[in-house]
């Protein structure tokens, strides 16, 4: 079977299946199994692919029909322009993410200390620590699964040592620890939406997604607790759903004032918080 063919009969599947991104998709996963950058397939379209490989390409298309997402099947997601390797113990990045990441570069004073709650694969910590290496990033997750992941993401992208890892359930590992800077990308979905929800999300970590109180309940003890653990002028970035009235809420009662942007399809995405002095 030939690359053209191939690319051409999994493309068909997966429009057949009635997934939406059925070309990228086809092309990702293709390109993942021949070790090639996806234009070669256009280039090399008149190459053979080895048993070994059709065989790989047969496997990877029943599961990403069965709604597996592309990541976990290749092990791979790109985020901030870096590749991080992903399993299912961790939430896969998303797109809009990277905007809590350029709101930290842009709030974190020079040599800034940061905190990164929850922080799964490691991707919001290991982004902003490669574009700005003079912050000292310490960064937590009550999985030590996740962990393991995000350790060996920043030892491949910056050597080790770069970041400071710890297993924690928020600042349960910080007593007496102040940062300038905290981040978080925290769980909050509310349960009974699980039904309206795509497929593809459900192969995610629970912990990762849903919150108790409607999927208010992470944020809330983040914001309740963060005043201990921030210093003077410090800056809390939290990413949102539909949180909105709820953070402003919890926020007017913990004396934060509150600036709430919105991701590029016009929805409310990310928090950020300052104490009020």
């Amino acid at each position: 079977m030939k690359i053209s063919e191939a690319l051409a009969n999994t493309i068909n599947t997966f429009k057949n299946a009635n997934i939406e991104s059925y070309g990228l998709d086809a092309r990702v996963l293709l390109a993942h199994i021949l070790n090639i950058e996806q234009y070669r397939l256009i280039l090399d379209n008149q190459k053979d692919l080895s048993e070994k490989d059709i065989i790989k390409l047969n496997d990877f298309t029943k599961r990403r029909v069965k709604g597996e997402p592309i990541a976990y099947i290749t092990g791979k997601k790109e985020f901030y322009s870096i590749e991080l390797d992903i399993t299912k113990d961790v939430l896969i990045p998303r797109p809009e993410t990277e905007q809590l990441v350029d709101l930290a570069i842009f709030y974190a004073r020079k040599h800034s200390t940061v905190l990164d709650i929850g922080t799964g694969s490691g991707a919001i910590a290991i982004a902003l620590k490669k574009n700005r290496p003079d912050l000292i990033v310490y960064a937590c997750d009550i999985s030590y699964k996740a962990l393991e992941i995000a350790k060996k993401n920043a030892g491949s992208i910056l050597g080790d040592n770069s970041i400071y890892f710890f297993k924690s359930d928020l600042f349960h590992a910080f007593k007496g620890k102040k940062f300038n800077l905290i981040l978080s990308n925290p769980p909050y979905l509310d349960i009974a939406s699980i039904g309206s929800l795509q497929k593809e999300i459900l192969f995610e970590p629970k912990n990762a997604l849903f919150a108790d109180a409607h999927g208010n309940e992470t944020i809330r003890r983040i914001i309740c607790r963060a005043d201990e653990f921030l210093s003077n002028n410090g800056f809390l970035i939290i990413e949102i759903g539909d949180q909105y009235n709820f953070i402003q809420e919890i926020c007017a009662q913990n004396n934060y004032s509150v600036s709430i942007l919105k991701d590029y399809a016009n929805l409310p995405r990310i928090a950020v918080l300052q104490k009020n002095k």
